[in-house]
């Protein structure tokens, strides 16, 4: 341990510690750019700099390393005047181009400047001009004249994606961000470098020029994409997505999504509207819904078997509620998925299914095995009727083939697909980042999805299907009396195992363990496969592997 003093103010600190850490754990800020805590220190923009008793020159705070007695002062006369020059200096050749900035409203050297300068330029020469809109890779856009070369994208991609596809050509005020020959930056990550980028350099060919970022309704979620189940922050305007960012969690994702994540969101496509028997269009989803209902109390007069194939991509509320109906209604049960993709050692899960987990608990509990969907479609034939509750399942050419010849066969999705062309009876349902619930990833941790969008008119949750179609056939669920998720989750987590003693509330923002379960036992994720891990001194809570903190 170290005691070190900085603006009057005495803490005990790890041996190794930088300023910087130090600082953070006092509540006192030192401004940065090149710093960031999941990437190596280059100490290369200067802006930390702070004065230490004893030594003739200003110091980087983020590189320094605390020592015995060392005294430290943040906001002398001497660390002002350092970083407003570094702030001149950086404002050398920037072509101060705010208003037209995709990064204006959340732009790091805005903040900066107006927190720590705000002085008047005195720079009348003509700033070195620089290539504008250059497009290094199929989403990543560079505009080189604000560039402050702070490195962060070049040492993202050389130690999280592990792709070095960047670099700094040139020197003094010619250097620039360039891919190396004949490589572009097209990573499965590449979009991090938006996201890290202090100012507007690097820009998301998505988003770029769409929206002005304090327009955007800014709501905590998490991506569906796969079983990663990674924080995301999703951004919207008048309820349609406009974007998808990752938010820090130490034990899922730290600082980064892969960029098929983000856009899932721009790709889904409106499911029709809701269709009743024989394809006539109906005007209310709450007509086709009675269809179903109908079809099963057929079945049950005529001695026929409903099949439910329910997606593991649900939520753990929505398939507690269809588990209920299910076994009350004496259905055979089915679970089927998403068509896999490429994993990788990083982030991205070949299990595309974002529930997986909770679906096989939740469902093993309440109804017992289920069949998978080369099982669904060897017996549609000798079903009744087939409902499918439909979140971009495989459509593997058996399956749809076998479905779409079914005279009694219904979707609910709230996305089109070949299931939804081939249905008799579809019906809207909320889509999965319109309803609040609950999600288990790969590694039992659960994680609350938020809503961050409003369901759409003509649309309802899976949850208050199962209750209509049961109040149709009068057959009493308890979970229907009270259909707000977190009552739900109350019930389920009394019932099944796996989620004993959790509760919705607690869950918060980095999601909850599973307690329960055997082979969902709570284990941390390590995203670049080492065993070591240590608390983040920047971030509290924060943990992260040693090999992202070389140089630290």
């Amino acid at each position: 341990m170290a005691k070190v003093t900085i603006d009057g103010r005495s803490i005990e600190v790890d041996a190794g510690t930088t300023v910087l850490r130090a600082a953070k754990q006092l509540g006192i800020e030192i401004p940065t750019f090149c710093y960031h805590p999941g990437l190596t220190i280059p100490a290369n923009c200067r802006m930390c700099l702070v004065e230490v008793e004893k030594v003739p020159k200003p110091l980087p705070a983020c590189y320094t390393q605390v020592s015995e007695g060392m005294v430290v002062h943040t906001r002398s006369e001497r660390t002002v005047d350092a970083q407003k020059a570094v702030l001149e200096f950086i404002l050398l050749n920037h072509p101060v181009d705010c208003p037209i900035c995709d990064q204006a409203g959340e732009c790091v050297l805005q903040e900066h400047f107006q927190t720590w300068s705000a002085k008047p330029s005195r720079l009348f020469h003509s700033k070195v001009a620089k290539e504008k809109a250059v497009h290094l890779g199929p989403r990543v856009v560079l505009d080189k004249e604000r560039c402050i070369i702070c490195t962060r994208c070049v040492r993202f991609c050389e130690e999280v994606a592990k792709q070095p596809e960047l670099t700094v050509e040139d020197r003094g005020d010619h250097s620039e961000i360039s891919t190396f020959p004949g490589r572009q930056l097209e990573n499965p990550y590449s979009l991090n470098v938006v996201d890290i980028c202090p100012v507007g350099a690097l820009t998301d060919s998505g988003f770029r020029f769409k929206r002005r970022v304090w327009f955007l309704d800014k709501r905590n979620s998490v991506c569906t994409g796969c079983s990663r189940l990674c924080s995301s922050r999703l951004d919207s305007t008048q309820n349609r997505a406009e974007r998808m960012i990752p938010r820090y969690n130490p034990d899922v994702n730290q600082w980064w999504m892969c960029d098929d994540g983000r856009d899932m969101m721009r790709q889904r496509t409106r499911v029709v509207p809701p269709v009743a028997r024989n394809g006539e269009t109906d005007s209310t989803v709450a007509a086709a819904v009675d269809a179903l209902a109908v079809w099963c109390a057929e079945a049950a007069e005529l001695g026929g078997e409903i099949g439910v194939a329910l997606s593991a991509s649900l939520t753990n509320e929505d398939l507690y509620a269809w588990g209920k109906l299910v076994a009350a209604i004496g259905a055979r049960p089915y679970l089927v998925g998403r068509d896999p993709w490429q994993g990788d050692d990083l982030l991205r899960r070949d299990d595309r299914d974002c529930n997986g987990a909770g679906a096989a608990a939740i469902l093993n509990a309440i109804v017992g095995p289920c069949g998978d969907a080369a099982a669904l479609a060897g017996d549609a034939a000798s079903l009744h009727a087939v409902l499918l509750l439909d979140n971009e399942v495989g459509a593997a050419e058996a399956l749809v083939g076998a479905l779409a010849a079914h005279p009694r066969f219904a979707v609910l999705s709230d996305v089109d697909s070949p299931f939804s062309e081939a249905a008799e009876v579809v019906v809207p349902i909320s889509g999965l980042h319109h309803r609040d619930g609950t999600l288990v990833g790969f590694d039992g941790r659960v994680q609350r999805l938020l809503a961050p969008l409003t369901a759409l008119a003509g649309t309802m949750t899976p949850a208050e299907v199962a209750a209509r179609i049961g109040a149709g056939l009068q057959v009493e669920l308890a979970f229907a009396a009270d259909l707000a998720p977190e009552s739900i989750f109350e019930r389920l987590a009394a019932e099944v195992e796996a989620f004993r003693n959790l509760n919705y509330t607690e869950i918060g923002d980095l999601g909850r363990p599973l307690t329960h379960g055997g082979d969902l036992a709570p284990r941390r994720d390590q995203l670049d496969g080492t065993s070591g891990w240590e608390p983040d001194p920047v971030h509290p809570t924060a943990q992260r592997p040693f090999a992202l903190r070389r140089g630290c």
